[in-house]
């Protein structure tokens, strides 16, 4: 804080000596004060958040929220707990409507067909990169890494210590990011859930949906989900599949309904833009099996929603129509209404512009402005507070005011025009009029005047920095998804890191009914030992720095030595005369596990793995299955979990048959003439029949028609096969086939050449 201090203490100085040219009116006295004090502020600001000082090996989620003032060409970081801008740079080469991202050391601006970067800490603008497509990319930020994802081409772009550039043959639907860095998509054209986590270089696609099944992904706490508006469910995702779903068939959704990137309150926010309904789905079944909560169903004022986003706690959306934002609580109840400021005449903007709605790592959310020029702070409440974001621009003619750096210290402006006196004055031109001595510097010697030096000249282009006032570190924000997991008299707590709001974070602290640990600023989970088994927990983590304790974070409650949650993603195929089961092995609650039991038709099956494959079933017959954890608490209990259920219905696989030249025939016949070559037997190999089925065969030849007329009546033995030499004949050159005709089947082989001998 020593640089903060000396900072502050020339701002000061800086300050007084020019006061007094200022209130005459010397808009170079005024021009020189607003550049030297924004750019002293910007290094300031960058200073006290710490960019480019991580340590190695900490990843921490980025605070506050970077904005591109399209009119002033320049680049602001907002601090969402001050509501202040703390820090700027000018980035020339940009484009309106740009996006910024950042990481620990980097800002990154997503302009029209480039990429620009700029240091945090030194604030070196670099060259500009081409962008990997020519579109505007969705930009998104986690602890450790910031991505930019080019949704119709494809093209998936990772900026921080471990960069990649993804590139996919599909369009991509709505991206999340969780909490680690790991960025989940949905591959349209294929129904595909592909993950890309953080140390990866290359999509990892776990999961597919059925076919033409339309829907977004969202993220209930950190798991990712994927809302399928065609089988009106949530599925949860992981690097196994697709997991648990939860029904929503009664509500009224569209295919292109607006899904939030993160839930609400544990609840999936959903926006039918033709029938104007807003509907919450619970999720935590999803993660906990317990049974869902009715959903909620609220009727929206018309407008022409393209946009929300949730805090975790409320919910934000932008009507189109007049560029309007509504907040709502985790309810659907409306908030606040609050008119988008429009572009000022000044302002640079393209045909494409709009408002953007944006969640930042501190959980907030923010509304830019259509050129950047002001930004709407959005705290979990559903409270909204305006920040301009704007500076003094130095052009030719205007004059430049800077913001006073002392507000204690009231002082009146001057007039845009020197007021004209009315009389002559009384002091002689060469003599001055006396001044006030400023008060005594205590660390500097007072400087004695010099001569006033010619300005330098800022070209036209170049935006005055904006004078803020220096930034206070405020308390920490929440931590973000706070879960735990049961055990053994024990519990494992884990957590995201909180936004450190211009303080580094400290510690952790994490409570309970009966007790607490308190752990470093860098720990993100605690197992918690000494508990009870049988008694629930609910565990609040809250982050603490410098200033003081921030907004605590609860778990969703557990019980201890519990019956076992229903075993996950349980999935039934049918094969022939069987179904093959596989399902993933489910939260045990603190138990040990026993075994599985796999029940059909009132008859059950134990089995130790997680897969099992029921024979002696009947093709085309439908059966369901029930699959549940058998545990073992530590005093002796045993404890069965409800089912996981699952139906399907084994199937027969297609009949083939294939034919080949046979063995050779020593036969005279109409089909072997005397004197031709080239007699032998068509070998049959029909598979898949039905056994103890008789069957039509007939064969053809390209010069003869069919032979053997009317062909030959065979049987399928008990693998449903039919194997053996028929039809003799001797068509060399000929080509033939062979028909085979009874009870669902209608087949042709494949066609081969006769052969000469």
């Amino acid at each position: 804080m020593n640089l903060v201090k000396r900072v502050t203490e020339l701002i000061g100085r800086i300050t007084r000596r020019h006061r007094r040219a200022a209130a005459a009116g010397d808009r170079r006295a005024r021009a020189a004060l607003a550049a030297v004090v924004a750019v002293c502020m910007t290094v300031t600001a960058f200073a006290v958040t710490g960019a480019g000082s991580t340590p190695a090996g900490m990843k921490f989620i980025q605070s506050g929220h970077l904005i591109y003032n399209s009119t002033l060409g320049t680049v602001f970081h907002i601090d969402g707990g001050t509501k202040n801008i703390d820090g700027q740079v000018p980035v020339p080469g940009a484009t309106p409507g740009s996006q910024v991202v950042q990481t620990d050391k980097s800002g990154f601006v997503l302009a029209e067909g480039s990429t620009i970067e700029f240091g945090k800490s030194d604030l070196q603008v670099a060259d500009p990169l081409p962008a990997p497509a020519a579109e505007r990319p969705v930009g998104l930020e986690a602890a450790g890494a910031a991505y930019a994802v080019y949704r119709q081409a494809g093209k998936i772009q990772r900026f921080g210590e471990n960069p990649a550039l993804e590139s996919v043959d599909s369009a991509l639907g709505q991206p999340v990011v969780t909490s680690t860095g790991t960025l989940w998509v949905h591959r349209i054209n294929t129904g595909e859930i592909c993950q890309l986590p953080l140390q990866a270089d290359r999509l990892a696609c776990a999961a597919k949906l059925s076919a033409g099944h339309t829907g977004a992904l969202t993220l209930v706490g950190d798991q990712p989900v994927f809302v399928d508006t065609t089988a009106k469910e949530l599925r949860s995702i992981d690097s196994d599949g697709l997991g648990r779903a939860v029904s929503f068939a009664q509500l009224d959704v569209a295919p292109a309904s607006l899904v939030a990137p993160n839930d609400v309150a544990g609840r999936v926010a959903m926006i039918n833009p033709d029938k104007l309904l807003l509907q919450l789905v619970d999720a935590t079944p999803l993660t906990s099996g317990k049974p869902a909560a009715p959903p909620v169903v609220k009727k929206l004022r018309p407008g022409k929603y393209e946009q929300i986003a949730s805090s975790g706690n409320g919910l934000a959306l932008i009507d189109a129509t007049n560029d309007t934002l509504v907040t709502l609580d985790r309810n659907g109840d409306e908030r606040t209404l609050r008119k988008i400021p429009p572009p000022s005449k000044q302002a640079k903007t393209g045909p494409q512009d709009r408002p953007g709605l944006f969640r930042g790592g501190d959980s907030r959310l923010y509304v830019d402005s259509q050129a950047g020029e002001h930004v709407m702070v959005v705290e979990g409440n559903g409270d909204v507070t305006e920040v301009e974001v704007a500076g003094p621009v130095d052009k030719p003619g205007d004059e430049v005011t800077p913001t006073p750096t002392e507000p204690t210290e009231k002082t009146t402006p001057p007039p845009s025009e020197p007021t004209q006196p009315t009389t002559k004055p009384t002091t002689k031109p060469e003599d001055k009029p006396s001044e006030p001595a400023d008060p005594p510097e205590t660390d500097d010697p007072p400087e004695p005047d010099r001569p006033d030096k010619p300005e330098p000249t800022r070209k036209p282009s170049e935006p005055t920095p904006t004078e803020k006032p220096t930034v206070q570190a405020s308390k920490p924000g929440a931590p973000g998804s706070v879960s735990a997991k049961a055990g053994d008299k024990s519990a494992v707590v884990n957590w995201g890191a909180a936004a450190p709001n211009g303080a580094p974070v400290t510690s952790y602290v994490v409570t309970w009914t009966g007790g607490s640990r308190s752990l470093g600023g860098s720990a993100r989970n605690v197992t918690v030992t000494g508990l009870t088994n049988g008694q629930s927990y609910v565990f609040t983590v809250r982050a603490a720095n410098r200033v003081g304790s921030g907004t605590g974070v609860s778990s969703a409650r557990i019980t201890l030595g519990a019956v076992a949650d229903a075993p996950g993603g349980l999935k039934a195929t049918g094969v022939t005369r069987a179904v093959t089961l596989s399902w993933k092995r489910p939260d045990l609650n603190g138990g040990t596990l026993v075994r599985y039991t796999v029940t059909q038709g009132g008859t059950a099956r134990n089995v130790s793995s997680t897969s099992y494959r029921w024979t002696g079933l009947t093709n085309g017959q439908s059966y369901t299955f029930q699959v549940r954890a058998v545990t073992k608490t530590s005093d002796g209990r045993q404890l069965t979990s409800a089912p996981a259920t699952g139906s399907a219905s084994p199937e027969a696989p297609p009949a083939t048959l294939q034919i080949s030249h046979g063995a050779a025939v020593d036969k005279v016949d109409s089909d072997c003439p005397e004197g031709e070559s080239g007699c032998a037997y068509i070998q049959l190999n029909a598979r898949n029949l039905t056994p103890g089925v008789t069957y039509t065969f007939r064969a053809f030849a390209s010069g003869r028609g069919e032979m053997h007329a009317p062909g030959y009546q065979l049987e399928a033995d008990a693998n449903g096969r039919v194997s053996t030499p028929k039809f003799h004949n001797s068509a060399v050159g000929q080509r033939i086939y062979v028909t085979v005709t009874g009870p669902g089947v209608d087949i042709t082989s494949n066609t081969i050449t006769w052969p000469d001998g």
